[in-house]
């Protein structure tokens, strides 16, 4: 039978510590919120080697009489509250009496105090759980904790820290929760003898926001104020356009405590539903105040986790007030401009270029472009009302094209089209004789306009008409021209166009291949991008891109600082919980290296035990998304022809990095047989 006994009072503390005391930025936090409790209006935190050497924690407060220094060191020692009814209507930030006696139990921990009414300061040495004394000291009003060698007596707990870089991550985040959470106080936050921020503690949240996280971001930030109830809302929350790729940015505060809430998470996502593009997250400093007594914070030691009496109410107040930020007058982007009737006004058009008796091109901006071939005639559109034949027997279809636009094929009908006796300007035998020229030039022949007939307007319309030979004509075969900076079309291969912004047409044979854009570029990158690891063609941006992220998404990125590096992505280490962006793949938009850096972090944290080759992976994956064209941007016909040819051709696998299907066929026969034409 197994002999049962007392543990020692000193492997007692340290077991009880363990639960306080996880690594540097858990003594960071605990002393802080003492400072906080203590009523202080400046807090200045310093640490070294990630706060493992040196945590120190200085604060204006009120101070602790010399008589309860030994006494606070006692475990469940307190004196923030007094009765079991006390738990119901908690107040502060610290209450359990379990920090100071945790940290002392595993570090050397010397307490510089001085109250009001002490004549003198007074400091006070405890190590490993040991007095070793009192003596005066000096100081102004407030305290003074300078904590040395965490762990020195637990070599096993030392073991599982991480890097001191990554451990000064874990103490920036806390930091940041702290100055955010309290922007009435003034915090000061030194990292390794250098300032990392300092918050003016004026009050204003917008003010510590800045200070703490990026200033641009903190700078877009809308307000929100917003009580129902017993609840009052109050923060500042991202434009749905300055959304990020993760949670990073969202801080939730209960009564000035920082918290890890699903409830305030899904109420904040909720209200940008339908406005946050997929993979998008809402960021924001949301904070709470709601009464004491129906929200429990003694749930864990860190008491970053509580529970709410009425959570529906919660999720109510928070998703009222999110929703009033994004309903205020010049939050939201509008993508349209509407007139006065209702109805959208249409973009500006410019002038019409016909520069070829097949070909109509739309001019990139009122003037015409300088070409080699002599105008036929420039117009704009709204003439052609005029002409009624003309803007419905003439179909576009577009061809590849080095100009900005898209090139467009025309031919006409037979006979000159007619317009119905309603229509609004009477057919004259002049206008009958002009539209016959017009068709005739149309179909390639060299037919001047007769004495004092001006030569028809052309514009491009939304229809391909069948055309033949005039009566008595010989017909006449149209030539394909390919235009300079154009990829020829394969003999069985015929671009047919683009639907929804996403899926490129074209023909083969007799199939028909509906190809993903982005999936077929994104894969292409991808090949590249493997093929030249270690290598890779990059860009050296003019300005570093400063991304504000979590301490483990940092610390993740700086681990893999040498796998980044051969990936083309090269970045430094910035400070206050950012990085510094220097180069990026050649392929990568400027705009977007913020989301890719974000999107990179999140992707190499969710499964740290990966191979390196697995990490290498996901790292190109990514990279190739974000530089990939994306489903809805306008692209040329040429690149939508060069990534149908690349995929139909063989030349790259038929499924993108993430396994999707890059192309689709469908086969004559298969049309036949849905539409009913099989014998």
């Amino acid at each position: 039978m197994a002999k049962i006994q007392v543990l020692s009072p000193h492997t007692a503390e340290l077991i009880a510590a363990g639960e306080v005391v996880e690594r540097p930025a858990s003594v960071v936090k605990e002393l802080a919120e003492n400072a906080v409790d203590a009523g202080a209006r400046h807090i200045a935190v310093s640490i070294e080697r990630g706060g493992v050497s040196l945590i120190q924690v200085s604060d204006d407060g009120s101070g602790i009489e010399a008589e309860y220094l030994p006494t606070a060191f006692l475990r469940h020692a307190t004196s923030k509250i007094r009765t079991e009814d006390d738990l119901e209507n908690i107040t502060t930030l610290g209450f359990r009496g379990e920090a100071l006696p945790s940290i002392a139990g595993v570090a050397r921990v010397e307490v510089l105090t001085k109250t009001p009414r002490d004549e003198f300061a007074c400091l006070y040495r405890i190590e490993g759980g040991r007095e070793l004394g009192m003596e005066a000291g000096a100081r102004p009003v407030g305290t003074t904790f300078t904590v040395r060698d965490l762990f020195y007596n637990v070599p096993a707990r030392m073991k599982f820290l991480k890097k001191d870089q990554s451990e000064g991550n874990y103490v920036t985040d806390v930091m940041t929760h702290m100055a955010l959470s309290h922007p009435e106080i003034a915090f000061k936050f030194v990292r390794e003898g250098r300032l990392q921020f300092q918050t003016p503690g004026d009050g204003d949240l917008r003010s510590a926001a800045s200070a703490v996280l990026n200033r641009d971001f903190a700078r877009e930030l809308l307000e929100t104020e917003h009580t129902q109830g017993g609840y009052r809302v109050t923060g500042l929350v991202t434009p749905p356009k300055n959304c990020r790729a993760s949670r990073a940015m969202q801080f939730f505060f209960i009564n000035g405590r920082f918290v890890k809430n699903r409830t305030m998470m899904a109420a904040l996502e909720a209200a940008y539903k339908g406005t946050l593009m997929q993979g998008k997250f809402p960021g924001g400093v949301l904070m709470l105040q709601m009464p004491a007594q129906l929200v429990d914070v003694n749930v864990h030691p860190a008491k970053t986790e509580v529970r709410f009496a009425r959570e529906k109410e919660v999720f109510d107040a928070v998703y009222a007030a999110v929703k009033a930020a994004l309903s205020a007058p010049g939050s939201l982007e509008e993508p349209f401009s509407f007139s006065g009737s209702g109805q959208q006004v249409p973009p500006p058009v410019h002038p019409v270029q016909v520069t070829d008796p097949f070909a109509v091109r739309r001019a990139p901006s009122p003037q015409p472009r300088q070409a080699d071939v002599k105008p036929v005639a420039t117009v704009l559109p709204d003439i052609a009302e005029d002409y009624g034949f003309w803007r419905d027997k003439v179909k576009p279809m577009p061809i590849p094209d080095a100009g900005s636009g898209p090139v467009y094929l025309a031919t006409a009908a037979k006979a000159p089209y007619v317009p119905p006796a309603s229509a609004h300007t009477p057919i004259t035998p002049e206008m009958k004789a002009r539209a016959r020229a017009a068709q005739r030039r149309m179909q390639g022949l060299d037919v001047e306009p007769d004495s004092g007939e001006e030569a028809l307007p052309s514009v491009p319309v939304k229809a391909k008409a069948q055309a033949g030979p005039a009566e008595n004509e010989p017909p006449v075969q149209p030539v394909q021209t390919v235009l300079p900076g154009a990829v020829p079309l394969e003999e069985n291969l015929r671009f047919v166009g683009e639907v929804f912004g996403t899926y490129i047409i074209a023909q083969r044979g007799k199939e028909l291949c509906f190809i993903d854009k982005h999936a077929a570029h994104e894969r292409i990158l991808y090949e590249k991008l493997a093929e030249n690891y270690g290598r890779v063609d990059s860009q050296l941006l003019m300005q570093p891109v400063v991304v504000q992220l979590s301490a483990d998404e940092k610390n993740a990125l700086l681990a893999a600082k040498e796998l980044l590096a051969d990936s083309g992505i090269e970045l430094d280490d910035f400070g206050a919980g950012t990085v510094a962006v220097r180069t990026v793949p050649a392929d990568v938009v400027p705009a977007d290296v913020e989301d890719l850096v974000v999107d990179v972090a999140g992707r190499l944290l969710a499964d740290p035990r990966q191979t390196v080759s697995e990490k290498t992976e996901w790292v190109l994956h990514s990279i190739a998304c974000r530089a990939a064209v994306k489903a809805g941007d306008k692209t040329h016909p040429t690149r939508l022809l060069q990534l149908a040819q690349a995929v139909l051709d063989r030349k790259i696998p038929p499924f993108c990095p993430h396994g999707r299907p890059v192309a689709l066929r469908v086969t004559l026969k298969e049309l036949e047989k849905q539409f009913g034409r099989q014998g």
